[in-house]
């Protein structure tokens, strides 16, 4: 088990790094230095909370309304219900386009399909892979609005997107090819 909450963080965090080259390659990131650097105890501190976030998020989403929901109304609805509510919950984060929408529901289905095979832990670490990338590269996580609680060491900022890497296509490609590998990862 300990090895699969370990591929699950290594499947979250390099999943972003993918988007994160893709977003590079293509030249739409602006990044500058922030006027406040993190000391030691805050930089730690700042992980845990993105750690603890997962969890909440994946006890919510996943175990609570997924887990428990697919007991009165199967795993379908379940499944699908938790994924939309996981991109509504984003909404106080930023502007919501249809990119983003699509992308945040992706997100919903695969950490729905990795908590029904292997897990909350496996799940939460993917989730936590993905999130501690994201923001230690300097993206938003999850929305610009986050940027306030969740300073980073670098600020990465993608053009026309104010929600940040969830609402790129880059993010869309590569969910897909996430969703991909995982099934047939599990059906082999």
């Amino acid at each position: 088990m300990e090895y699969m909450i370990g591929l699950g963080f290594a499947g979250g965090f390099m999943s972003f790094l993918a988007v994160a080259v893709i977003l590079s390659l293509t030249r739409q990131v602006d990044q500058k230095v922030p006027d406040l650097t993190l000391q030691g105890g805050q930089f730690l501190g700042l992980i845990v909370l993105i750690i603890v976030m997962a969890f909440i998020e994946e006890g919510l989403f996943r175990w609570l309304l997924l887990g428990v929901a697919s007991r009165w109304v199967g795993f379908l609805p379940a499944w699908l219900g938790s994924s939309a509510i996981f991109a509504v919950a984003h909404r106080p984060n930023g502007p919501l386009k249809y990119g983003t929408v699509l992308n945040l529901i992706l997100v919903g289905l695969i950490l729905g399909m990795i908590f029904w095979w292997w897990g909350i832990w496996v799940a939460t670490a993917a989730h936590a892979g993905w999130n501690l990338a994201e923001w230690g590269l300097g993206y938003t996580v999850s929305g610009e609005k986050t940027r306030q609680i969740l300073r980073s060491p670098m600020i990465r900022v993608i053009r026309g997107e104010p929600f940040g890497p969830e609402a790129h296509w880059a993010t869309t490609v590569v969910l897909f090819v996430v969703a991909t590998i995982l099934t047939r990862f599990h059906f082999r």
